[in-house]
Parts: C-alpha cells; structure tokens; sequence
C-alpha cells in the first residue's frame, strides 16, 4: 500500500501515519445525533489538513480508493458460498452485497466481487461509504432494497453481526438470518451494550441458507 501510494501521489511522510489512523473512531463520533452517520471523505480532509498534505477536491476521493484495499489480495470466499447464492441466483433471487467499508465505495467493491468469482450471481453492491450511513442504519438497507427491486416484506437479509445486520434488516421490515460463527467474538463497532437481538432464523454456514429459504419461500413475516 506504501507502494501504490508513493507510485501515485509522490513520497510522503505521512502515508504511514495514514494508514495506521483510527479514522473509523473519528467517523463514528463525527455526528453524535446520528453515530451511524458516514463521512469518510470529510474526515478525511481533517485530518490532511491537520498535516498541511496539500490535498483538496477530486484528490482526496483518488487517495482514498488508493487505500481501499482489494478484496481479493487477503479474503477467502466462504465455504459454500458460491454453490448456495448461485443456486438462490438460478431460483430468481436477487441478491446484493451490504457491507460497512471505510474507503471502499460502490464501484470499488463491485470490482472486488468479480475478482473474487462472484460478479455473475450478486446483483449489486450496497456500501456505507457511497451510501453515507453504516448499518444498521435504515438508509444502507433502503438503498439495498431499492437496488433489488424488491420490498423489505419479500426480503431477507443474512450476515454475521447481531446488530448491524441482524437488527438493522429487522428494523427495516425485513426477516434476517443470523450466520453465527463460533465464540469468541468481539465486540460490534458501534453497537451498544446489552443490544439483545433475535435472528428470525440461525446457521452456523452458508450450506444452511437454502434450507431457511426453501422453509421461507412464498410466505411472509412470521
């Protein structure tokens, strides 16, 4: 990443202390009326100007997709992953990625699916960063829905996070399945304590999915 920042901006003496900023904190306590609220390129600026880097406008958003590290450089697709959304993919559903980033927006990730196999069976890509909210704020699970084509009533949403995605997609009159990985897990970023939140439904792998979904097909809530 030093690399790719040197090869395009120039030495700096920054780039380290860049990277190594706890900027999700900053950005989390930039709106304390709406935590959820997300300003990367805001925050960003901040802290550039704080160091009198020189950057402004259009240069800040060409830092920042510098830093959004590819996925495909250090994650693995899940087991199972591919075999179950594809063949929700072939039944008719349209699926799409939400996901929490700090510098990946939209067109980055989109990027990031393909190079990872799964551009033919997602759908599109929803992110905090291009969206201005993290989950579980209603506003990234909106989007979503509106990029599925689809009401939250004939929607589920699945992820790995009680609150952000379990209760967030609750919250927006969608059903959630909670993929629950083995203990210990750390704390949610920006989830309060004592959240208690109940999945509609529970899997330990994606394997599971298909058998939630054929129990849900053509039903509603509950």
């Amino acid at each position: 990443m030093l690399a790719r920042l040197a090869a395009r901006f120039g030495p700096r003496n920054w780039y380290e202390e860049l990277l190594e900023a706890d900027l999700l904190t900053e950005l989390l306590g930039d709106d304390p009326g709406e935590p959820m609220r997300q300003r990367t390129l805001l925050i960003l600026e901040r802290w550039l100007s704080s160091r009198d880097a020189g950057f402004a406008g259009a240069e800040i958003d060409d830092l920042r997709r510098t830093v959004a590290v590819p996925r495909a450089s250090g994650t693995e697709v899940a087991p199972d992953a591919q075999e179950s959304l594809a063949r929700l993919h072939e039944d008719g559903v349209r699926i799409v990625l939400v996901s929490n980033t700090l510098w990946t927006g939209d067109d980055e990730l989109r990027a990031d699916i393909a190079d990872l196999g799964l551009g033919r069976i997602v759908d599109g890509v929803v992110t905090s960063h291009s969206t201005g909210y993290r989950k579980p704020h209603p506003a990234i699970f909106d989007r979503a829905l509106a990029l599925a084509g689809a009401s939250p009533h004939e929607s589920f949403m699945v992820g790995d996070e009680p609150y952000q995605d379990i209760f967030g997609a609750q919250r927006a009159g969608m059903r959630a399945v909670w993929l629950r990985h083995p203990p210990p897990r750390p704390h949610p970023v920006g989830a309060p304590e004592g959240v208690d939140v109940h999945a509609d439904a529970e899997i330990r792998s994606l394997a599971e999915l298909l058998e939630v979904y054929e129990r849900w097909r053509g039903t509603g809530p509950g």
